[in-house]
């Protein structure tokens, strides 16, 4: 069972979770634990969000107020989702009809809501892992979910940003970025009628990639109208890095307000961080990195856009 440790010296939570050690990897000669053949749960729907076997955070432990005071070690409450986004074994998000892509939003949204009111819980982080490079351990087309019982640190840091430009310029930190961004165009990759993808000013790796809603909007209960039109930014940007790298490998991370409290500041957008420097070198973080928590960028953003704008 998984237990959450406070980190004194950093002032964070840390999961530790030995039991997932022993959670199945891909092999070409085993079955595919999500395919329609192991997985009576699909039925006829074309998405489903199961409960994930080998999880990180448990709802039956129970809640246990982490007031870091007192606690220093406690059950790991929370929840733990994995969502499917189709029958298909080879049929990845880009792959996918406008239809299934917009279902699969409709069902990060459906769990969202479902997460953001259950007892105890302070962030709902949705995210996918793809590709071998990064550590994904099976193949069919996925992402995960995790309920949290404290916001994470790098949240954290993005609220104490974006409530003091709310506070002392009177308007949203992104709002005003994406004008500037939208204007000079150097670092965008492509937009919408509602969104645009783009690499940030100070990117932390060659290949990171943001979409922004252009309106303000502090989750994707706000964005209901819009699912189909973001699946297709989403599906776009991956196929313009299926263009640009041998091997697809990224994290998808839903940024999305804390569940609560009231968070007007906060403008909801998805970040990518794909492992690679170029086409085929990984970009590993190292002493710098994890040492300093300071990213040295070797290449620059205003190019890598270029890059990917011309990729298709």
């Amino acid at each position: 069972m998984g237990r959450l440790r406070w980190n004194q010296m950093l002032g964070e939570w840390v999961i530790i979770t030995p039991d997932r050690a022993d959670r199945p990897f891909q092999e070409k000669d085993h079955k595919c634990p999500f395919c329609v053949e192991q997985m009576p749960e699909w039925g006829d729907k074309g998405v489903i969000t199961i409960e994930n076997k080998y999880p990180s955070l448990n709802e039956s432990v129970g809640m246990v107020p982490l007031d870091t005071d007192i606690v220093l070690e406690a059950p790991a409450y929370g929840a733990c989702r994995v969502l499917l986004y189709t029958k298909d074994h080879n049929k990845q998000f880009e792959d996918l009809s406008a239809e299934q892509a917009e279902l699969v939003l409709g069902e990060y949204l459906s769990v969202f809501e479902e997460l953001e009111n259950m007892r105890g819980i302070a962030y709902v982080f949705q995210f996918e892992n793809r590709g071998r490079s990064i550590g994904t351990s099976l193949d069919h087309p996925h992402a995960q979910v995790y309920a949290l019982p404290f916001v994470p640190p790098r949240i954290q840091r993005e609220q104490i940003q974006l409530i003091r430009s709310q506070r002392e310029e009177g308007e949203c930190l992104i709002c005003r970025m994406l004008k500037n961004e939208l204007k000079s165009r150097m670092r965008i990759v492509r937009d919408s009628d509602n969104f645009v993808t783009l690499l940030p000013f100070a990117a932390r790796l060659p290949y990171e990639v943001h979409i922004y809603p252009k309106t303000h909007a502090s989750s994707l209960s706000e964005l209901k109208e819009h699912l189909r039109e973001l699946a297709m930014m989403i599906q776009d940007l991956v196929r313009r890095y299926k263009s640009v790298f041998d091997d697809v490998a990224y994290s998808m991370v839903f940024h999305t307000r804390p569940t609560i409290g009231s968070h007007d500041y906060w403008h909801f957008h998805i970040e990518f961080y794909p492992p690679w420097r170029d086409r085929s070198r990984l970009k590993y973080l190292a002493s710098v990195e994890n040492g300093a928590w300071t990213y040295t960028n070797e290449s620059s953003p205003e190019e890598k856009a270029r890059e990917l704008r011309d990729a298709i």
